[in-house]
C-alpha cells in the first residue's frame, strides 16, 4: 500500500445523497485500518454533527472540522489545535452580511446558531432530532448574532447563505477581497467563511506532519471547492463524479458519484497495490 493515511470529506463524498455511509465503504475503510492506514474525516461540519459518522466508522484519532479551523479529539472531548476568529473580524463578517441581506449560521465551541430557518437548517434540525448519538448536536435559533458576539465566544466558522444566487454572489465578491477571511463555496447556495489561512488542506498536511506522515503519503477524497486545496496538496487527490467540473479538473483522479460504491472500489484497489 503506497499510502499511510486516507482523508475523506463528508457531504457529497463519504455520504450518499441521503446522508448515509454506504456499507461497502465502511467495509473498505475497515480493511484499510486493518492494514495500518489511518482514516481521518476532514469536513466543513462542526464536530458535533461529525460525531455520528466518526462513531459509525469506529475511528480513534481526531477529526478536522470547520474546513480546517480546528482539530477535535472525540475521546477527550476537546479542541487539540485551532485558531478561531478574532472577534473584530467576526463582527465585520456579520456587518457585511447585514449590508447584503444574506443569512448566517455561526459555529461556536459547542453550538451552532442561526437567525433565519432556511430549508437546509430545517432539514439539519430534523436529522439531529432523529439521532441516537449522545451528546446530541445543538442547533439553536437566536434573535441576534451581534448579541452573541458581545459575550466574546470562540467563533470557528460562518456559513453564509441565501436562496437568491445573485445576492449571495454579490456578498462573495466583496468578502473574497477581505484579507482577514478565507471564503469557499461548500454548496451551490452556501459559502463557508473561515479566518484567513485556514483550509482543509493546510490543516490536514500540518496535522499529518505532526504525526510523522508526509503529505505524499496521504490519499484524499472530496467533491467541492472547499476540498480543492486538500485534493491538490496530498499524494493522491480523488474527486467524486458528482463534483463540479472545476473541482474535477484540479484532482489527480475522478471516480464515480457518491451514490455508488466508487470510494470502496478505489480503496480496495489501493489496498491491492
Amino acid at each position: 500500500m503506497p499510502y499511510r493515511m486516507i482523508a475523506l470529506d463528508l457531504d457529497g463524498t463519504l455520504l450518499d445523497p441521503e446522508g448515509r455511509i454506504r456499507p461497502s465503504t465502511i467495509a473498505a475503510l475497515g480493511a484499510a485500518k486493518g492494514q495500518g492506514l489511518e482514516v481521518v474525516l476532514v469536513t466543513g461540519r462542526h464536530h458535533s454533527v461529525t460525531r455520528p459518522y466518526f462513531e459509525e466508522l469506529g475511528l480513534s484519532g481526531p477529526a478536522i472540522c470547520c474546513n480546517g479551523t480546528y482539530v477535535y479529539d472525540f475521546p477527550t472531548e476537546r479542541v487539540v489545535s485551532g485558531e478561531p476568529f478574532e472577534l473584530a473580524d467576526a463582527r465585520r463578517v456579520v456587518a457585511s452580511c447585514r449590508q447584503h441581506g444574506v443569512y448566517m449560521l455561526v459555529y461556536l465551541d459547542d453550538v451552532m446558531l442561526y437567525e433565519v430557518p432556511t430549508p437546509h437548517l430545517q432539514k439539519l434540525g430534523a436529522w439531529i432530532d432523529g439521532l441516537s448519538t449522545r451528546p446530541k448536536p445543538e442547533l439553536r435559533r437566536i434573535p441576534s448574532v451581534e448579541a452573541v458576539l458581545d459575550a466574546a465566544p470562540n467563533v470557528w466558522k460562518f456559513v453564509v447563505t441565501h436562496a437568491d444566487a445573485g445576492r449571495l454572489a454579490g456578498w462573495y465578491a466583496e468578502a473574497e477581497t477581505m484579507p482577514a477571511y478565507a471564503v469557499e463555496y461548500s454548496w451551490h447556495d452556501r459559502i463557508d467563511v473561515m479566518p484567513a489561512g485556514r483550509s482543509k488542506g493546510s490543516r490536514l498536511v500540518s496535522w499529518a506532519a505532526e504525526r510523522g506522515v508526509d503529505s505524499r503519503d496521504i490519499v484524499a477524497f472530496g467533491d467541492n471547492f472547499n476540498d480543492v486545496d486538500m485534493l491538490t496538496g496530498v499524494g493522491l487527490g480523488i474527486a467524486m463524479g458528482n463534483a463540479p467540473d472545476a473541482v474535477k479538473a484540479k484532482a489527480a483522479e475522478v471516480i464515480g458519484t457518491n451514490d455508488t460504491d466508487a470510494i470502496a472500489c478505489r480503496i480496495e484497489s489501493l489496498l491491492r497495490a
